[in-house]
């Protein structure tokens, strides 16, 4: 790419900072049945999560979900991987750089932050940014743009419960050297 094309694009991607990429409500509340399941496949045995009668004897006096279900409160079913997402801004930004190159992608790092604990009957809503894209770096995967989106999730009462941030990079793959 030459240095116009690679300012015309960065110009295009670095619109998109700032930017909603979704937002949702939790189709159900905070309930034991969700915390059971998620403990079980966690292997978490904690009480506090599990047993109503020893966490309201507890230090928590209540019922709390494992504050690491904060993301699966709104997250998109099964249905998304066989009908794809919805189009939104940052869909629009991956299919952009997929059109110039950048059609690699790896996710680096996220983060999670919890305000405070979930309760029975909380109902969790989720808005998602696009925070920040990184100038062109060159990678051992390639040449490509770290961008990165924060989530952040609310009670019934718009109360912040919780943040999320999350990094990928898109990139042009390497060439491999040939021998």
């Amino acid at each position: 790419m030459s240095t116009e094309d690679i300012a015309a694009l960065e110009e295009k991607i670095y619109a998109y900072v700032g930017r909603e990429c979704g937002s949702s409500t939790a189709w159900d509340p905070v309930n034991k049945a969700m915390i059971r399941h998620w403990c079980e496949v966690m292997g978490n045995t904690c009480p506090d999560h599990l047993d109503e009668e020893a966490a309201a004897a507890g230090s928590r006096g209540a019922l709390v979900a494992p504050a690491t279900m904060l993301f699966a409160w709104c997250q998109t079913g099964y249905a998304v991987a066989s009908s794809g997402r919805p189009k939104d801004p940052q869909v629009e930004l991956i299919d952009l750089l997929d059109d110039h190159g950048y059609n690699g992608i790896v996710a680096t790092d996220t983060t999670q932050e919890y305000f405070r604990e979930l309760c029975l009957g909380d109902v969790v809503s989720q808005r998602t940014v696009i925070d920040n894209i990184s100038p062109r770096k060159t990678t051992g995967l390639g040449e490509g743009y770290f961008y990165e989106t924060i989530t952040d999730f609310t009670d019934q009462d718009g109360e912040p419960v919780g943040r999320q941030t999350f990094k990928v990079l898109k990139f042009r793959p390497a060439k491999k050297d040939q021998a």
